[in-house]
């Protein structure tokens, strides 16, 4: 077992079982202390500790069924393990600690026998808080698993040739084949996409989720999907997750074009379009702007340069292109308005349309998850259609 996922898993374990310690050390402070919250902290702790467990070592056969019938208990572990716990588990060390310092243990507090106190009251929704938003979250990435919506956008290139005013490009990422996107979700998403009709189709990484045998779903959506002119693709992170370069070596076997430091040459009414592709890359290619320039052969006139790049900071090099498509982002995945939400704290770019001087960008907000909860990002297939600046 890689000494990561071990990492990961422990750390994983360790939060959730010290999380509950030290909530009942809290509730311990008071007299009588509320034993019905400090069971249901237990109960909570054991439930997701050992779905993460399932998740994390269930054999890929068993893939199916934990999509069908525990997609909301996964989701909800997803939801508490990634993104609630680091921080409550934080929280509750602070707590802990002004706790000892400043709270005295409180005396006994009368009740009348057969009601809940407001005490205990207090209590309950203290401690349900949490839960219940990772069942609120859980519930709504179940609702809404299969949305999927149409971006339509327009863009400006400089010195577009009139043959290719209008040519189309289905911009389509992070399929994430595994867990919480199965062969149904595929197929609504080539289906999708073939209902565009576009010229081209752009694939920009994170074809699987974690492992090899996550790929044969994933290329049967894939070579369902129709275009005048092919369908290309580029490496994401989660393709590197198996081991580097086997989603790309198994691409190649099935004559599927993920394009890795190598540039195409489309033919196009006389035109060329040229489609070039980076392999993944989360840092270090600031001072490496020659990985772009030198990818794409001399400029002729009316040539159209298109940038396949999972990460779309590789915008930031990117001046010799006429267009950069990107994903991995999934439009900030939780968002309580434009400019409010997981995207801008993490990314300089993360969803939708960019242009700086003659080089646009369009950040896609992915098409499935990995993290099985979207709010104000929804899932999408961008359809861009070129028109002269």
């Amino acid at each position: 077992m890689p000494s990561r996922i071990v990492m990961i898993v422990g750390l994983a374990l360790l939060m959730n079982l010290g999380f509950a310690f030290l909530q009942i050390r809290l509730l311990r402070r008071r007299t009588p202390w509320p034993k019905f919250v400090g069971v249901a902290v237990c109960i909570w702790a054991a439930a997701m500790s050992g779905l993460f467990l399932l998740q994390a070592f269930a054999p890929p056969g068993w893939a199916p069924f934990m999509r069908q019938w525990l997609y909301v208990p996964m989701a909800v572990e997803m939801v508490w393990n990634v993104l609630l716990l680091e921080l409550l588990f934080l929280g509750i060390i602070l707590a802990t600690l002004i706790a000892r310092r400043f709270l005295p243990v409180s005396q006994n507090v009368p009740q009348t026998p057969g009601e809940i106190s407001r005490r205990q009251f207090l209590y309950a929704a203290a401690y349900g808080a949490a839960p219940v938003v990772a069942l609120g979250m859980g519930v709504h990435g179940a609702m809404t698993r299969n949305d999927l919506r149409v971006r339509p956008v327009s863009i400006p290139i400089a010195g577009l040739p009139p043959e290719l005013e209008g040519f189309t490009i289905a911009h389509v990422s992070d399929l994430h084949s595994g867990l919480f996107v199965g062969p149904e979700r595929l197929k609504i998403i080539s289906d999708a996409t073939n209902d565009l009709k576009a010229d081209l189709v752009t694939i920009t990484g994170d074809v699987i989720n974690r492992e090899m045998g996550e790929f044969p779903a994933a290329l049967a959506a894939i070579k369902a999907i129709e275009s005048r002119h092919g369908t290309y693709l580029c490496e994401g992170n989660h393709d590197r997750i198996p081991g580097d370069g086997l989603v790309i070596e198994a691409c190649a076997e099935n004559n599927l074009p993920m394009l890795t430091y190598e540039t195409i040459v489309l033919p196009i009414r006389g035109k060329r379009v040229l489609i070039g592709g980076l392999p993944w890359m989360r840092d270090g290619f600031e001072e490496r702007p020659e990985l772009v320039s030198q990818l794409f052969p001399a400029r002729r006139e009316g040539d159209v340069r298109i940038l396949l790049a999972h990460h779309p900071h590789l915008f930031d090099i990117a001046d010799s292109t006429d267009l950069v498509l990107a994903g991995h982002t999934h439009g900030g995945q939780i968002m309580l308005g434009e400019h409010l939400g997981l995207g801008p704290l993490f990314f300089k770019y993360w969803s939708g349309f960019y242009q700086r001087g003659n080089t646009s960008m369009v950040v896609s907000n992915g098409c499935g998850d990995w993290f099985p909860c979207r709010i104000g990002a929804p899932a999408e297939i961008a359809l861009l259609r070129l028109t002269a600046a």
